[in-house]
């Protein structure tokens, strides 16, 4: 009869995380088909196949919830492919297997609609800059060890490491602003292939060693 404790608790667990998701995979449509103002808990609620109540036990607030939605994609992009990053693998190798699926997912129409939503609520909400403060802690800081480690390798120069990261940003995220405006198409495979080649070869050019000088 104990045994059953822990396996219900697993249950309940399970339960609490599938429900969860479908919260979140609900509220991302919504969002970015209505816009954050003409989005509503309950009309989200329903929509998932729950109670309002059920849904404020999860999230606290709307901002709360928008921000869970911006925040998933970060998280299953660093589980995905910031957390294999190999520091003793082949940098240009490594940034690539970064940076292509970055470029996917950024360049998005999806990540563009969610974007708007954010800049819509900016000016009385702070929802933008914990967006970004976790993107620092879960993704860019990740980069950052990454780039120290090759230049205690020899494989980069020896510059600071954190100007590297906001280098590779602006390169990466340079025209964001431009999708955003809706000035601009989201990106097909073959203009994110280009793309991550041309931040490649820039970002490379300033910042590697020459390979003359590295040690054998």
């Amino acid at each position: 009869m104990h045994d059953d404790v822990p396996r219900k608790s697993q249950r309940a667990t399970r339960k609490g995380r599938e429900r969860r998701d479908k919260i979140l995979e609900v509220a991302s449509e919504v969002f970015r088909e209505n816009g954050f103002e003409a989005t509503s808990m309950s009309q989200i609620a329903a929509l998932a196949g729950g109670s309002k109540g059920t849904l404020y036990n999860y999230f606290p607030s709307k901002e709360d919830l928008l921000l869970a939605v911006l925040l998933t994609g970060a998280q299953e992009f660093t589980e995905q492919v910031l957390t294999k990053l190999d520091a003793e693998g082949d940098i240009r190798d490594e940034l690539q297997r970064f940076l292509l699926p970055m470029l996917r997912k950024l360049y998005s129409k999806q990540t563009a609609q969610l974007l708007r939503i954010v800049v819509s609520v900016g000016g009385h909400s702070d929802i933008g800059k914990r967006f970004m403060d976790m993107l620092d802690d879960q993704i860019w800081d990740g980069v950052q060890r990454f780039f120290t480690r090759h230049i205690e390798r020899g494989t980069l120069r020896k510059l600071d490491p954190e100007l590297m990261v906001d280098h590779l940003r602006c390169l990466s995220e340079g025209e964001i602003i431009i999708l955003m405006m809706g000035a601009m198409e989201p990106w097909d495979e073959e203009r994110v292939q280009k793309e991550t080649e041309h931040i490649l070869n820039m970002f490379l050019h300033v910042y590697q060693n020459d390979a003359t000088t590295l040690p054998s």
